[in-house]
């Protein structure tokens, strides 16, 4: 399964990188794992408050992913 992340904000400083395609050898995989997979890659993260987008739409640690899904991690938001 690949998948392409996307960073954004202070998650570029963290992985340096905008964006990259992940590769899972799992089939049924839900965002918690993706999730695991990345803060593995990236140790920072673990102590890093971010949201995940699968596919523009806000996602949960049980949503479901498919093969050549587009995850998006996202920082905190400030708004006024």
């Amino acid at each position: 399964m690949n998948l392409t992340l996307k960073y954004f904000g202070l998650l570029v400083d963290i992985t340096l990188k905008k964006e990259e395609v992940l590769q899972l050898d799992q089939n049924n995989v839900v965002l918690s794992d993706v999730k695991s997979a990345v803060e593995s890659l990236y140790e920072e993260l673990k102590n890093t408050n971010y949201s995940i987008a699968v596919n523009q739409l806000m996602g949960n640690l049980d949503t479901n992913i498919k093969d050549q899904d587009i995850i998006a991690l996202l920082p905190p938001f400030a708004g006024g």
